[in-house]
């Protein structure tokens, strides 16, 4: 199917090519009535046929018969008009890009085939028919344009079909990430509150617990509602990136109870909102890590604003890890290794770099940056 944006463009070039094609003609032929008076009522009703169906609206509507009527009508058009002269072959321009974007496929095939045919007409009008010669030269010239616009009909529906393929791919990642930043650590962290509740010493320890599990319930229930309606994230629906990282933040240290700082440098500005929710995210995810690894005391992120870009850097002083390993994949069943890859992938995606810097013994840094 045509872009939406190209509908518009693609009804005034045949409107102006088939203007072009008809004041030619009167140049050519005044005076010679008998052919100019055919050609222009065909040039006429070229555009009346398109004026009347409104292809596109019809391929939209899902119409195939008003779209096989219009399409076949075009071709035939367009065949009489290259009978009665050659260069009405231009007007295939327009012919074929109606048979390759409005006939689904295998269709199109036969539609963009019925139109090299008329292509290979027009291209051999100056041919000698009385002669085999002639009409081998004919059937080569129609062959040829057969198959160069047939196979780029193929080799588009391939290159479609790869660009889909391509597509899903990319949407399964971006659903994959989406469930692990909201869904997966929501559950992780409830599961962590329930142990903590269950080895507690006293009531109130274990009623804070199980009261942190429930708030974790609760906000994952409404990220997996807001996910289904394709939304910002909840954190950035009623504040801005800053704002939004430190609520987080200090949500995160309220039920761990391991200390946060958050500082904001540079001039603050809207980012794009794939670029907003790559570091929020970044910021959980990081969080998340540190509660479930790095037996931290303290914990602190800074989000800098640069002319070119924006950076956010998490950094805790726990038990750190050699960053220089192999992370584990996640579907080698050890768990654990798709937080980073979903980082990672996430912030690439923008065309942004993500570092991660951490030694045995010295704490961890995550630093993610983002065009701005």
């Amino acid at each position: 199917m045509v872009d939406p944006r190209w509908r518009t463009a693609l009804a005034v070039t045949t409107s102006l090519l088939l203007a072009a094609l008809a004041a030619f003609a009167v140049g050519v032929r005044w005076g010679d009535w008998p052919r100019l008076i055919p050609e222009l009522v065909l040039c006429a009703a070229y555009a009346a046929w398109v004026l009347a169906f409104r292809p596109f609206r019809a391929a939209r509507s899902g119409r195939p018969i008003a779209v096989a009527v219009f399409v076949s009508g075009a071709i035939l058009l367009n065949l009489a008009l290259v009978l009665c002269d050659g260069w009405f072959g231009f007007l295939l321009i327009a012919t074929f890009t109606f048979s390759f974007a409005l006939v689904p496929w295998p269709w199109e095939v036969v539609a963009v085939g019925a139109t090299a045919v008329v292509a290979g007409i027009a291209q051999s009008s100056g041919f000698s028919h009385g002669s085999w010669v002639g009409i081998t030269e004919v059937f080569a010239v129609i062959g040829l344009n057969m198959l160069i616009m047939c196979g780029m009909s193929w080799g588009l529906h391939l290159a479609e079909r790869a660009t889909e393929r391509a597509g899903i791919e990319a949407e399964r990642s971006r659903l994959a990430r989406e469930i692990h930043d909201t869904l997966a650590q929501g559950f992780a962290g409830i599961v962590t509150q329930l142990q903590a509740a269950e080895q507690a010493h006293d009531e109130s320890e274990r009623h804070r617990h199980t009261d942190a599990a429930l708030t974790l319930a609760r906000d994952g229930l409404a990220e997996a509602r807001r996910s289904m309606q394709a939304l910002r994230p909840a954190a950035l629906d009623s504040a801005r990136l800053p704002e939004a990282i430190g609520n987080v933040a200090r949500d995160w240290s309220a039920r761990t109870g391991i200390p946060t700082a958050m500082h904001t440098d540079g001039r603050e500005r809207r980012l794009p909102t794939d670029a907003e929710v790559a570091l929020l995210r970044t910021a959980q995810e990081a969080l998340a890590n540190v509660e479930r690894h790095a037996d931290a005391r303290r914990v602190e992120l800074a989000l800098r604003y640069d002319e070119h870009e924006a950076r956010l850097e998490i950094r805790d002083d726990g038990r750190g890890f050699d960053a220089a390993a192999p992370v584990a994949s996640p579907s080698s069943g050890r768990g654990g290794g798709f937080g980073l890859v979903a980082m990672r992938e996430r912030i690439e995606a923008l065309a942004g770099d993500l570092v991660i810097e951490s030694r045995p013994g010295q704490g961890t840094a995550v630093r993610a940056e983002v065009p701005a």
